[in-house]
């Protein structure tokens, strides 16, 4: 049977696969735990990320060089979340086309306390534990663990981000 450009090719058995699907898109997520040690400078309302510790469980990791980037870099991203990065809506966001790297800041090394940040890598739960997806979830604790701080630090919570100095200083008035 054909029209011109297709041939039907009729089947006389059909095999599904099992019900499992042999695990497709079955996924693993890990766990991230963060705790932040932050300074706050009263006088001007500047937080200064002193020191971080994460802990991570993401079953056998596939290659440890990448997962260890992934934390660094995610770490980083969380950081700039809380207390950098910001777009505000409407006429004054980047869609008036003024907006480039002089109006966005993202976090560098200083802001990240690169040199006092250490990561805690468990051992997989078993020897069949399979790889789990790092991606996101390495930057997600991070930022409640600095508006903890800060709210530790000033007795007062913030419930969005970024937190700037402009909102520190005001609460603290």
């Amino acid at each position: 049977m054909t029209d011109g450009k297709f041939h039907f090719v009729e089947r006389r058995q059909v095999v599904y696969p099992p019900v499992d699907r042999l695990n497709a898109a079955v996924t693993n997520y890990s766990g991230m735990a963060t705790l932040a040690e932050i300074a706050v400078d009263t006088a001007t309302g500047k937080v200064d990320v002193l020191s971080h510790h994460s802990i991570l469980e993401c079953g056998s990791q596939v290659v440890p060089q990448l997962v260890s980037g992934q934390i660094q870099g995610g770490l980083a991203m969380g950081i700039g979340h809380a207390l950098l990065e910001s777009l505000p809506l409407y006429e004054d966001g980047p869609g008036d086309g003024t907006w480039n790297w002089n109006r966005y800041r993202l976090p560098h090394a200083a802001d990240v306390a690169v040199w006092n940040q250490t990561a805690e890598i468990l051992p997989p739960l078993s020897d069949t534990d399979p790889p789990k997806g790092i991606a996101e979830v390495v930057m997600i604790a991070v930022v409640p663990a600095i508006a903890n701080a800060v709210t530790h630090a000033i007795g007062k919570r913030f419930y969005a981000t970024p937190i700037t100095a402009e909102q520190i200083l005001e609460a603290l008035a």
